[in-house]
């Protein structure tokens, strides 16, 4: 029987293989590994002069993993490369910028912030993730779609404070990672369910998360691929209101 050390090393050898037949080589040092305890599917960061992936258990015995690993190599390749949505002084001052434009001062609202930013981020990895999809592994268009699908929340908060209006926008926010990635990857919208499931969520909110969604998704979906530190710095900024 295969062990998981040994299945998660296999894995990691074909993604990064994949990663290199379809022109995006990692040559940076990078370690994998798993935690068994992990609450959610993985996360790549940098470690000394190099990254680190870490898969959590559930994800090892998902069958998704070469996919997860792809991604998360995908952020790697981002960051070696200096793309700007991976630059973190330039993140760094784009989140400044919002900030102190909008006067955010709670936790709260900081995390949904550093939240939009990182459905940014993965954006941009998942267009180099889905390249390699498609040029060296048959990825099943229903498991895809599952998989955005799941991550669609259709009940927002039933309160008029200020921390749930901030939390259903970040609610709002996730739902529009979730098309956007659809739309830009043209995954279908299987029996309409996904667009179904939005309009639930809108049709209890009012029209400012209405009006964001609209924003934000025309936003996440028109993303330029190939763009400078400046426009990045830019777009992002001016794209966020309060």
């Amino acid at each position: 029987m295969i062990s998981d050390k040994d299945t998660l090393k296999n894995a990691s050898s074909n993604a990064l293989k994949m990663m290199k037949d379809s022109g995006f080589e990692i040559s940076d040092r990078l370690e994998v590994v798993l935690d068994p305890n992990l609450t959610f599917m993985g996360y790549s960061t940098e470690r000394g002069n190099g990254h680190v992936i870490v898969v959590s258990g559930a994800a090892l015995k998902s069958g998704l993993v070469e996919g997860l690993l792809i991604h998360e190599m995908s952020h790697v390749y981002s960051t070696n490369t200096n793309h700007p949505s991976h630059n973190h002084d330039l993140l760094n001052r784009v989140v400044h910028v919002i900030i102190h434009k909008n006067r955010i001062t709670e936790d709260y609202q900081l995390g949904i912030v550093h939240q939009a930013i990182n459905h940014i981020q993965d954006l941009y990895a998942d267009d180099i993730a889905f390249r390699v999809f498609k040029q060296t592994m048959s990825f099943p268009t229903d498991q895809l779609f599952n998989f955005f699908l799941s991550r669609i929340k259709d009940k927002p908060i039933r309160s008029k404070n200020v921390k749930a209006r901030w939390l259903n926008a970040g609610m709002m926010l996730n739902n529009c990672f979730a098309v956007s990635n659809m739309m830009r990857h043209n995954i279908k919208d299987t029996d309409n369910r996904a667009e179904s499931t939005i309009e639930r969520f809108l049709s209890q909110t009012d029209n400012s998360i209405k009006n964001g969604f609209t924003h934000f998704e025309n936003f996440m979906v028109n993303l330029k691929e190939n763009t400078t530190e400046k426009e990045f710095a830019l777009a992002r900024a001016s794209a966020w209101k309060t």
